[in-house]
């Protein structure tokens, strides 16, 4: 039965083109548009000034509708339209309480373009409510270039929100509740009374080439509002209101904003979050290509302090920004409150995470154009800002940066156990699957086995050298390559004669923790960066041929097949799990040929799919900085993968730093993802073969490599360029 939305709507169909499909059959119960009444048509004076236009009344009752649940009222409707749509002047489409059965049915124009104008009498709506309203409707397109006035002027002196918390809400311009595949274009909003659009509960959102506007000092006039929705794309959006340009608030996800142009306002806000118990997370966010122009801010993270529930912000995107004289450009508010009873509250308790700043510049019209000030109890995990440049728009002095309570996992938090290791984790579990050497060996004399993997790291010097000459973020590279090859050097060679120098004995564990210390230590950040980049781009171009290619074959065993042979095909270049962990290894062919199509056809069949990478580079490894910006540039405006919906698709930072990993020491975020997961996969050599290929873990795990060093294929009994594929799947009791 669908429910009664109280109050009558009177409709004024000349302000827009409506072209949409109520229910998904003939024979659906539907009360598809919710509105309040009191819609003003337009000033008499108006309509006198266009002679020979005349006013009408279409009510649907009039045109055979029964309004009982029972009878079609499917022609009443169609006649009704039909009728209003074609006539001029100012045009009321009325729709009765009731209950009526219609279905399918279109909604088409042209019409004419016109006005809508909100009464100005607040007794007319209810609490929180939307002055129009739209709910569960499936397949909804609202078009034609229309305009909303919410006559807000008079109603904004009510507004007390700013020093209440428990205000009266006033209504919002056009509200969308429970909608799924709607599309919004071409339509504008103006002085609403609170918020002008907004989105609570949809899915499959699309808005583009929406205006909207209010004055600098209107009240809560946020432009776009979204809640607890997933599946969102605005853009092409002009916007300048009292408040957020577009606001993102709890429980959403996968949510697009692209190509706004934001001023005046309060920019693009993620919250404010963690107000009240049981919020959502907000994830899947990507801000992209859009301008803020004389803003109070440009892009930020607002949570309340004290706040009562827990909750999390991550897995965020702000790229290709620009700032225009912005008073803050980028913040992270973590400690919001507008009232002064939250003075001396607890910290927030919404954790941010993985939030990815890249290209933003311009300038800002105070000092400090980066504030961070993360929650004392829960901080931020993950922040990066790449490529950043603003300046003062006084052009005196540079801007300068704040931040507090923040942590990168390379100055981290403590590193926890991976939960899934079989405990006791220290009878179970050695990061190392070669022998090295045995207790009864000297331990002042290197074994045959640690001579032979010294001398591997020792001829590997060179290619490193080459590398760190051509890297050009860094002074003096030539001089300082040569500089890391000798120090390197002498530390193998020491090696050799005591095998306890420097943290010994020796394994591939320490003699890359040892190289990557070298070249940091030097200013080396990331030698393989411009190959990385190179790899990704080529790879990136031949992603979406790779995916048509499996999606073809149509058996399901034969494509994961497949997709397991693309996964060492990538490799060689240095399925219905509810939840998979899949520990990541080169960049390039590697992940994107590779794992991703491997993780799509994951999600394509309901898995949870958490792709872990690296924190910090080391040698051609996929970073999870890097990861996140790939997979923003293969996701599509919906945020999918080829079709794929990418909901359930999470990027972990492992907190490694090394191609091989030990998993008693890994990130906190990645352990609390993995606490429940029902595969692990761990692939490369490094990863799978070299440091883990016996782990035992609690559920069903993978090792997926191609061996590319002679000492482990003759470890293994195999030859070189084998392919390993170990599965053990564990036995329920």
């Amino acid at each position: 039965m669908i429910p009664d939305f109280g109050s009558r709507l009177l409709l004024v169909v000349s302000v827009f083109c409506f072209n949409g499909v109520f229910g998904s059959g003939r024979g659906t119960k539907v009360a598809a548009i919710s509105g309040l009444q009191g819609i003003e048509s337009q000033k008499s004076s108006l309509l006198h000034h266009h002679k020979g236009r005349r006013s009408g009344l279409f009510d649907v009752m009039s045109f055979g509708a029964r309004a009982d649940g029972q009878t079609d009222d499917t022609r009443a409707f169609r006649g009704a339209w039909k009728e209003a749509c074609k006539s001029s002047g100012s045009v009321n489409l009325l729709i009765p309480k009731g209950t009526y059965l219609i279905g399918p049915i279109k909604f088409a124009g042209p019409c004419n373009n016109g006005y809508l104008k909100a009464t100005t009498d607040l007794s007319k709506y209810g609490f929180s409510a939307g002055w129009i309203e739209f709910r569960w409707v499936d397949g909804l397109t609202l078009t034609g270039g229309g305009t909303f006035d919410g006559q807000g002027a008079k109603a904004w002196p009510y507004n007390n929100c700013s020093t209440h918390s428990k205000c009266v809400l006033l209504p919002t311009n056009v509200k969308f509740m429970a909608m799924n595949k709607t599309v919004v274009r071409g339509i504008t909003s103006l002085n609403s009374k609170f918020f002008h659009i907004a989105l609570v509960e949809c899915k499959n959102f699309k808005g583009n080439n929406i205006k909207i506007s209010a004055p600098a000092n209107s009240p809560n006039t946020d432009g776009i509002h979204i809640e607890r929705s997933s599946s969102v794309y605005f853009s092409g959006a002009h916007i300048g209101t009292g408040d957020d340009c577009i606001s993102i608030g709890q429980g959403n996800s996968q949510v697009t904003i692209s190509s706004v142009i934001c001023g005046p306002g309060h920019g693009i806000s993620v919250g404010s979050l963690g107000r009240y118990r049981n919020e959502g997370d907000v994830s899947g966010l990507v801000v992209r290509d859009c301008t803020m122009k004389g803003t109070s801010n440009g892009i930020r993270i607002k949570t309340w302090a004290n706040s009562p529930g827990r909750s999390a912000a991550t897995n965020m995107t702000f790229e290709n920004i620009v700032m225009n004289n912005v008073t803050n450009p980028i913040i992270i508010d973590q400690a919001y409150c507008p009232f002064s009873s939250c003075t001396s509250m607890a910290p927030s308790g919404v954790k941010i995470s993985d939030i990815y700043f890249k290209n933003i510049r311009g300038t800002s019209s105070s000092k400090v154009a980066v504030a961070l000030e993360c929650s004392k109890g829960m901080p931020c995990q993950n922040i990066y800002l790449e490529d950043v440049h603003l300046d003062l728009s006084s052009g005196e002095k540079h801007a300068t940066s704040t931040c507090k309570n923040r942590i990168n996992m390379e100055s981290a938090s403590e590193l926890v156990a991976f939960p899934l290791l079989t405990t006791p984790i220290e009878s179970n579990y050695r990061a190392c699957t070669i022998p090295y050497r045995f207790p009864s060996d000297n331990p002042r004399k290197p074994t045959p086995t640690e001579l032979v993997w010294i001398d591997l790291f020792l001829n590997s010097i060179p290619s490193f050298k080459k590398r760190a000459e051509s890297d050009p973020t860094v002074r003096d590279a030539n001089t300082k390559a040569e500089m890391f090859a000798r120090r390197y050097s002498e530390i193998l060679e020491d090696f050799k004669k005591d095998p306890e120098a420097h943290g010994g004995p020796p394994d591939c564990t320490l003699m890359c923790r040892l190289r990557e210390q070298i070249l940091r230590e030097l200013g080396f950040k990331d030698i393989f960066k411009k190959v990385k980049d190179e790899e990704n781009a080529k790879a990136i171009s031949l992603f979406e041929g790779v995916v048509r290619l499996n999606d073809a074959i149509e058996d399901g065993g034969k494509r994961i097949e497949n997709l397991v042979r693309g996964v060492l095909a990538g490799n060689i270049f240095d399925l219905g799990s509810a939840q998979a962990i899949i520990f990541v290894d080169n960049s390039g062919a590697d992940i994107i040929l590779g794992i991703l199509p491997f993780a799509r056809e994951l999600l394509r069949r309901g898995t949870k799919v958490v792709l872990a990478a690296n924190d910090l580079p080391s040698i051609n490894d996929v970073t999870y900085p890097e990861l996140v910006d790939i997979i923003s540039k293969l996701k599509d405006e919906h945020g999918q993968l080829l079709g794929v919906d990418t909901s359930n698709l999470l990027i972990a930072n492992s907190g490694n730093d090394l191609p091989v990993i030990d998993l008693t020491r890994v990130s906190q975020e990645l352990a609390y993802l993995a606490s429940d997961a029902d595969l692990v996969i761990l692939e490369g050599m490094g990863r799978g073969i070299e440091t883990n290929l016996y782990a035992q873990f609690k559920c069903d795990s993978l090792k997926i490599g191609m061996v590319k060093h002679q000492e482990v294929a003759q470890f293994l009994g195999g030859r070189l360029y084998d392919c390993v594929f170990k599965y053990n799947e564990v036995q329920s009791l």
